[in-house]
């Protein structure tokens, strides 16, 4: 093999093992995407028995409030007045969970629809059941009622989730390896 080839193939490989790494790892520092938002913190709420046969969470206003990443002071959308409830039947034997609350666009609406996590705990803290579901937020959305949101618990844990409910914490939900959330202005006249 001639030198000149030799010394062409071995630059190559050296070049190729010196910028191999680079590409290989996310540097530390690597920024959010410019228009990322996510929950400043999550919604906790003591849960308290209505009646025999439901539990509500108790108002301390609460809320759920998506900031921008890159400048956490400023607020994109918002939840409040939320509330969840357990109501439990006893013909047929069946117990349902209920969200409910108010969103705000704030001039802001996300690309897609943003994902909560309600988590129902035990009074100790650990968590017996847990729902998901997407929010949806209009550019107009000043204080608007969500439709009632609810799910059936399956019956083998029904029993013990109403009996042990002790609270419940509302949280962003995010998918591991998914596309973090952002939000884009919305148009003026809403």
């Amino acid at each position: 093999m001639p030198t000149h080839l030799i010394r062409s193939v071995a630059l190559t490989a050296l070049a190729m093992m010196v910028a191999w790494p680079a590409h290989a790892q996310p540097g530390p520092t690597a920024q959010p995407p410019p228009n990322a938002v996510s929950v400043e913190q999550a919604a906790i709420f003591d849960v308290t028995p209505v009646t025999g046969a439901l539990k509500e969470t108790r108002q301390k206003g609460q809320e759920l409030v998506w900031r921008a990443r890159r400048t956490p002071n400023e607020r994109r959308f918002q939840l409040t007045d939320m509330s969840v409830a357990l109501l439990r039947n006893e013909s047929p034997p069946e117990l349902k969970i209920t969200f409910a609350g108010h969103v705000s666009a704030l001039g802001w609406r996300p690309d897609g629809e943003p994902k909560l996590n309600v988590i129902v705990r035990t009074l100790g803290g650990a968590s017996i059941y847990s729902w998901t579901f997407g929010v949806s937020v209009r550019c107009a959305d000043n204080k608007r009622p969500l439709p009632p949101l609810d799910q059936t618990v399956p019956n083998d844990i029904a029993t013990n989730l109403f009996a042990n409910a002790g609270a419940v914490e509302i949280s962003e939900y995010r998918e591991p390896n998914s596309p973090i959330l952002t939000a884009r202005v919305c148009p003026s006249g809403g």
